[in-house]
């Protein structure tokens, strides 16, 4: 056990719409100063999610989030070596040819590793990157039914056996899609946001770092505080950065997957 006695306290509280008084950069270097290599592992998974999405960005020749844990260089080499990213990225990206169908099914990419991190993580990272895919099948389910999609197309790299997804699937003939009761909320506080696509991403965001609160609690000077701490950051950095145009492009996305 490395020394969260320093860290936890030294670390700023986040609030939503308000410039973060830490950069995501400077925690970092902190926290490889004080977590064992081990720990940082951890981390590594949570900033896995961010080079997937870089590759998207990548092939799209868009600029990439430098908060992963490959800078573009390191991205761009790792893609031609297949070296430096778990083994299922290139196993998927090789089942396609073309640049565009890569992009296409990025979503797939996306399920690939959550079906593969969850499996092998334990205890808090467990349950954050479960509740992290829970939101993203909830958000999708409820896009496909607004904008009349088969569901089962959208849901076509899923685990049919489970339980979120044949909760999805079993009201795909209906009109509107009723999320599990623990995700009730979500879907109300995205119906009170109305039509704009800045105050609905935004209804996202509270509703995850809501969340993220309550599975972490105070601060325990443990793993999982920081880990809780990490993903916090990212999200308030990510709507720090927006503005009522780029919150529309978000929205946008959300809608044509």
């Amino acid at each position: 056990m490395k020394n969260y006695y320093f860290v936890a306290p030294s670390l700023p509280p986040l609030v939503l719409g308000q410039a973060p008084e830490i950069t995501f950069e400077e925690l970092m270097y902190r926290l490889q100063l004080n977590l064992s290599k081990k720990d940082l592992e951890q981390v590594k998974v949570l900033r896995l999610a961010i080079d997937l999405y870089n590759i998207r960005a990548h092939y799209s020749n868009q600029p990439i989030d430098s908060r992963g844990n490959l800078n573009e260089k390191e991205l761009d080499d790792a893609l031609l070596a297949e070296a430096d990213l778990p083994q299922y990225v290139f196993e998927f990206l090789n089942q396609f040819e073309d640049v565009h169908e890569k992009i296409g099914h990025f979503f797939g990419l996306l399920s690939r590793f959550y079906n593969e991190e969850i499996a092998k993580a334990r205890g808090f990272l467990k349950q954050l990157l479960k509740f992290q895919r829970d939101v993203r099948l909830v958000l999708a389910a409820l896009r496909a039914k607004k904008l009349k999609r088969d569901v089962v197309k959208e849901f076509q790299f899923e685990d049919f056996t489970d339980p979120l997804i044949a909760h999805i699937l079993a009201q795909r003939d209906m009109d509107v899609y009723d999320p599990p009761l623990e995700y009730q909320d979500l879907k109300n506080k995205i119906q009170a946001a109305g039509d704009d696509p800045l105050e609905q991403y935004k209804a996202v965001v509270s509703y995850e770092l809501d969340r993220i609160e309550e599975m972490t609690g105070y601060p325990l000077f443990s793993l999982a505080w920081i880990l809780g701490y990490v993903a916090k950051l990212l999200l308030v950095e990510r709507y720090t950065m927006l503005d009522s145009n780029r919150g529309k492009e978000i929205v946008d996305k959300f809608k044509t997957g």
